[in-house]
């Protein structure tokens, strides 16, 4: 608080120990589901030609990642709120690893849809967990700021995708573009394993409270 009672926009209550590392790992998990989202559309004729699937089937691989994520976001996220968000966000980015390996090296096109609806309720676990972290996390315009961030890194790294998957398709088999996140995976566990605080609570905004406690203001 100033000396004129107005918040410091930089007060450092505001945000959590260590708010960049913790921020950069909230969007590193956060872009693992985005690339997910994004990669399969470029691949769909190549795998059409390999199981011989109908258009049907290739609809399927197209919005199963969707599919699986529209349907268990909202209740894994009261789940997370109840339980514990960092741990819905671990499991969410650890489950995204076998979910990668079962759609990359998928025998048949049913093994494949099923592989990307699992993809999608992994990302059903972590990624509306990275906002939900955000908004607990941080507070005032240093919650602005890293929503912000968080939403145009996000739609950077999801235009990335299909560019990433058109690259590897020209020298690998369809099955490489569901591998582009294993690495970013990795890394995104051990980072919100080190520095995403084990219990986050909402913060307050302090513009509110700071008003609400001077009725003459």
């Amino acid at each position: 608080m100033s000396k004129s009672g107005a918040p410091r926009i930089d007060d450092p209550r505001d945000a959590p120990a260590r708010a960049s590392l913790v921020l950069a790992s909230l969007i590193i998990v956060a872009a693992v589901a985005n690339l997910n989202l994004s990669v399969a559309n470029v691949a769909l004729p190549a795998i059409g030609k390999a199981f011989d699937s109908s258009q049907t089937t290739l609809n399927l691989v197209a919005v199963g990642y969707s599919l699986g994520l529209a349907a268990s976001v909202l209740y894994l996220g009261a789940i997370g709120d109840r339980h514990g968000r960092k741990l819905l966000l671990l499991l969410g980015v650890a489950l995204s690893v076998p979910a990668c390996l079962l759609a990359a090296y998928a025998p048949n096109d049913t093994v494949l849809v099923a592989g990307r609806i699992l993809g999608g309720l992994s990302a059903g676990m972590a990624y509306p967990t990275t906002l939900a972290l955000i908004t607990a996390l941080w507070a005032g315009p240093g919650r602005t700021k890293a929503i912000a961030l968080w939403s145009a890194l996000g739609g950077g790294i999801s235009m990335l995708g299909p560019v990433i998957a058109g690259a590897l398709l020209e020298r690998f088999s369809w099955g490489s573009v569901f591998l582009v996140t294993l690495p970013l995976a990795v890394v995104a566990l051990v980072m919100a394993l080190l520095f995403v605080p084990a219990h986050a609570t909402s913060r307050p905004n302090r513009w509110t409270t700071s008003a609400a406690s001077c009725p003459s203001c």
